[in-house]
């Protein structure tokens, strides 16, 4: 089989670079060749290749960069039931190992991609939607709660706001001002701007105090959030350096460890489908320009999903 493309890291903190390199093994019992179209573009990305998230890597340099690809599925290893040959999936392969054309990976790690969504659309999905399902079941809030989300306005923020709202939670937000008006599209009953004074602001809605905050920020925003948490409370975190903050009335940090998994990937898919959940694409990538892409991520010069293509 001809050579591929794909984006490597050779050094933690150099510039990730795309290069010709040997196919994948077949795959072997439990995991899945895929034909890959689109990757996903996040902030993690950017961590991984700074070597902030070092510790989360276990492969040995160099790596193949990406955490959310989606394609089609070309080869089935042994004893894998739900994918066949031809199959549109998407997966989270781990925090890295999904840019490339050709993957081999555990189909524990795969969904089936939405039929309403073409595959960028797919792509942009798997990290921001399963950390946010992970992180809402975490929390375990029965319908008619409330939950806090601080940092809406990211993948897994404005996931997490249309998840709430399919579990009838009562979601209250702080984002970015540019972010208000798609905060409230995707749910969000009351939201401010992060720059203000959101602890007053919000005081009103928050009533007697939240029942649950999901933090994607963490530092003093976290620990301003507990004013307006109930007494025991729970506080649910994606960020590791956040999960030991001490907080005041017995409120709690836990630490959301996602993993990519079939079942809520396929769940995921499910409210695709029927149009309770949306993840914009902002703009699309050649594999070429991957350094682009991570540039205007890191800077947050658009709003919406980056993606880069295959």
């Amino acid at each position: 089989m001809p050579g591929m493309r794909a984006v490597r890291l050779h050094v933690f903190g150099d510039r990730p670079r795309v290069d010709e390199v040997p196919p994948p093994p077949p795959p072997q019992a439990g995991e899945l060749a895929i034909e890959v179209s689109a990757g996903g573009v996040g902030a993690w990305d950017n961590g991984v290749a700074a070597g902030h998230l070092e510790r989360f890597v276990s492969q040995d340099l160099p790596i193949v960069l990406g955490a959310e690809l989606a394609g089609r599925v070309s080869e089935v290893g042994a004893g894998v039931d739900g994918f066949a040959v031809g199959d549109r999936v998407m997966s989270n392969p781990g925090i890295v190992g999904a840019w490339a054309e050709r993957v081999t990976v555990a189909a524990d790690s795969c969904g089936h991609a939405p039929e309403t969504t073409d595959d960028p659309q797919a792509a942009a999905l798997p990290v921001g939607s399963l950390a946010a399902w992970q992180a809402l079941d975490l929390l375990d809030l029965r319908a008619g709660a409330s939950v806090l989300v601080l940092g809406a306005g990211g993948s897994v923020g404005s996931a997490a706001l249309q998840i709430a709202r399919v579990r009838g939670l009562r979601t209250l937000a702080i984002t970015s001002e540019s972010e208000i008006a798609s905060a409230r599209e995707f749910g969000a009953q009351a939201v401010r701007d992060y720059h203000g004074d959101w602890v007053e602001e919000l005081r009103d809605a928050a009533g007697t105090g939240v029942d649950g905050v999901l933090d994607l920020v963490g530092g003093e925003t976290l620990y301003r959030s507990a004013a307006l948490a109930r007494s025991g409370g729970r506080i649910v975190t994606s960020l590791s350096e956040a999960a030991d903050t001490q907080l005041p009335r017995g409120i709690t940090v836990e630490l959301v460890r996602m993993r990519s998994d079939t079942s809520t990937l396929n769940a995921i898919a499910h409210l695709v489908n029927q149009g309770d959940l949306t993840m914009p694409v902002g703009a699309t990538y050649s594999l070429d320009d991957v350094l682009v892409a991570l540039e205007e991520t890191s800077s947050q010069r658009r709003t919406g999903k980056a993606i880069v293509i295959m």
